[in-house]
C-alpha cells in the first residue's frame, strides 16, 4: 500500500492589515497684505518683491495668498496689465463712526505660480496706487485695506501661519489682528480671537 501522505500545513495567515494613516495636514498658509503686486497693480520695487517672494514660497509647497487693492485707475506709472479676476463676494467694512461702513467688492484670481490673489475694490478709497488727497484720506485707505483683509480672511475661515504686511499702507493689519476692539465697537458682540502665533 502507498505510504500515507504527510499532513498538509494550513496556508499561512495573511499579514495583518496596517491601520489606515490619517491624511497629511495641509501645508502652511502665508498671507501678504500689500498695496502692490507686480502684474496686478504696481508702481515700483515693492510689487516686484512681493510677487517674487510669494512665488518662491508657493514653489516650496506653501499655500500663499496676496491681498491688495483693486485700483480704479492705473495711472501714475502703474505697471503690468491686470490679470483676469472674478467677483467672489462683497464685504462691508466699518470705518470711523461718522463715515459708517465702506462697501468692498472682493475679486479673486491666481498667478501662474499658483499664488491666490484677492483684490479689494473701492472706487472711492482705492482710486490709484498712493493717490491720496490728504493725510486723513491716506489713513482711511490704509485702514480700509487692513480691515478689509482681516474680514476677508474671516469670511474665508482662513487661519494663516503668517500674516505679512508690506509698506505703511498695510501696516495696520498686524495691530488690528492682535486687537479686535475696532470690530467689537462697530459690531456689538463681534470681534475675533486671531491665532496666538500672530501676536
Amino acid at each position: 500500500s502507498p505510504p500515507p501522505s504527510p499532513p498538509t500545513s494550513p496556508p499561512p495567515s495573511p499579514p495583518p492589515l496596517l491601520p489606515s494613516m490619517p491624511p497629511p495636514p495641509p501645508p502652511p498658509e502665508v498671507v501678504f497684505v500689500s498695496p502692490e503686486l507686480a502684474g496686478w497693480g504696481s508702481v515700483g520695487g515693492l510689487g516686484a518683491m512681493v510677487a517674487h517672494l510669494a512665488a518662491a514660497l508657493a514653489a516650496r509647497g506653501l499655500r500663499v495668498s496676496v491681498v491688495l487693492p483693486h485700483y480704479a485707475s492705473r495711472g501714475g506709472g502703474s505697471s503690468g496689465a491686470p490679470h483676469a479676476a472674478a467677483h467672489l463676494f462683497d464685504l462691508s467694512v466699518p470705518l470711523e463712526p461718522s463715515r459708517g461702513d465702506a462697501p468692498l467688492s472682493v475679486l479673486h484670481g491666481t498667478t501662474e505660480g499658483g499664488v491666490r490673489v484677492y483684490l479689494l475694490q473701492s472706487d472711492v478709497y482705492f482710486r490709484a496706487p498712493y493717490a491720496h488727497r490728504s493725510p486723513a484720506d491716506a489713513l482711511l485707505s490704509a485702514s480700509l485695506l487692513s480691515r478689509g483683509a482681516l474680514l476677508l480672511l474671516e469670511r474665508l475661515s482662513a487661519s494663516p501661519a503668517a500674516l505679512l504686511s508690506n509698506d505703511w499702507v498695510a501696516a495696520l493689519a498686524a495691530p488690528y489682528a492682535r486687537h479686535g476692539a475696532w470690530r467689537r465697537a462697530a459690531r456689538p458682540g463681534g470681534g475675533r480671537s486671531w491665532p496666538e502665533r500672530w501676536r
